[in-house]
């Protein structure tokens, strides 16, 4: 058979002009998405943990999937420390080293990092994500290529007031929270909303994200006596220290949480005085085993050899997006429109997929979802229960 007789069969005629080695190489160029994340430093449990869900992800895309249109999908890792300037210059490394037509999304580690890189990210039109769920980034008009993979901070107070209004209408509420951008980023919309809801904010406590005792805190709690207590902005790094303290001063009040405080290891770190501590989660648990996507996962690793052990919400947040990514990039390359701005434009469509149950729904509103469901940890079992159906928070 003629060279081009051939090129017609397999119906690449069109493209004889471009020459074989030119067609070969140019189906062989990955589709590339990075992630800045917090591999070392005071949140390198949850970086390296998101790294996981996030390798796991692509590899399950390309193995399983069957990549990108055929098209292998990559994974680009840099390490943040979760530092704003170690993670810019992380971010323009990438930038400047890698093509627009292969690099096509950018996953960031933190509320700080991605009010930083919002306006480059605007001028770039490039799609973005990060673990920060910031009120200030869900908004189209302002940064139109900027996505929030679950309910932002505002919406998780919203969910955990209106569970206090159901518990106590004329609730005294206390705001415990760090002096970050991550602490701080709800707690104007706690505020006006509580007292539109005729509740009170008797105390709030501001604090370092980190600290090795919190016994002032307590005694600060114990004498503004709050019905209920919401901590923010920690990931982990205190709220155990809070709950044990508040346990050792005899505090009645009910402890609530945002995402990053719902995490098993608050009840194997506070013990006995987690009981009861609520909290805002929108992912499915590793042990949720009857939904698809664990099932899918646990039978992805044992393949792999790999740790069938409980992996945390870090790991199952990361893989959510790399799933969702893959399918709005698929769809996009479908269309013809394997680029930045067709990705943009099929998140923006993907309200019919769920990610195989891990989430509620990847329908976006404002370019963030959200749906959540409170969740309330019960030592005994040493998990945390859902107490509510999906919330929908817009």
């Amino acid at each position: 058979m003629k060279r081009r007789e051939f090129l017609q069969k397999v119906g690449v005629g069109s493209l004889l002009g471009l020459g074989m080695p030119f067609f070969a190489r140019a189906q062989a160029r990955p589709v590339k998405i990075a992630t800045l994340l917090p591999l070392t430093g005071p949140f390198a449990f949850a970086g390296n943990a998101g790294r996981e869900g996030f390798v796991d992800g692509v590899e399950y895309v390309n193995e399983v999937q069957g990549g990108i249109a055929g098209r292998r999908l990559e994974l680009i890792v840099e390490d943040t420390g979760y530092d704003v300037a170690k993670g810019t210059a992380a971010f323009n490394r990438v930038l400047s080293r890698e093509r627009p037509d292969e690099l096509l999304f950018v996953y960031g580690d933190s509320t700080g990092l991605s009010k930083a890189l919002a306006p480059e990210i605007a001028r770039l039109a490039l799609p973005y994500s990060a673990t920060s769920f910031a009120s200030e980034l869900a908004d189209p008009k302002t940064y139109p290529t900027i996505f929030v993979f679950g309910p932002t901070y505002n919406d998780m107070m919203e969910a955990l007031l209106r569970q206090i209004r159901l518990e106590k209408a004329r609730a005294r509420i206390a705001l415990v929270y760090s002096n970050t951008e991550f602490g701080r980023d709800p707690i104007p919309y706690a505020k006006e909303r509580a007292k539109a809801l005729g509740m009170e904010v008797v105390h709030e406590e501001v604090t370092p994200p980190a600290f090795t005792d919190a016994t002032p805190i307590a005694l600060n709690l114990r004498r503004a006596n709050p019905d209920f207590v919401i901590l923010q902005g920690y990931a982990l790094s205190a709220e155990p220290l809070i709950l044990r303290a508040a346990r050792e001063q005899g505090l009645r009040a009910k402890f609530m949480g945002t995402y990053y405080s719902a995490e098993l290891a608050l009840i194997q770190r506070a013990g006995p005085a987690a009981e009861g501590f609520t909290v805002t989660y929108h992912n499915a648990y590793w042990y949720d085993t009857l939904v698809p996507i664990v099932d899918e996962m646990r039978k992805f690793r044992q393949r792999k050899g790999r740790d069938l052990s409980y992996r945390p919400t870090y790991y199952m947040g990361s893989l959510g997006v790399v799933l969702a990514v893959a399918e709005a990039l698929r769809r996009a390359a479908g269309a013809g429109k394997l680029t930045r701005a067709g990705l943009v434009e099929y998140l923006e469509k993907l309200e019919d997929y769920n990610g195989l149950g891990l989430q509620r729904s990847y329908r976006f509103v404002n370019h963030r979802l959200p749906y959540t469901k409170l969740y309330r940890a019960n030592v005994a079992k040493g998990r945390f229960d859902a107490i509510t159906d999906w919330l929908t928070l817009a």
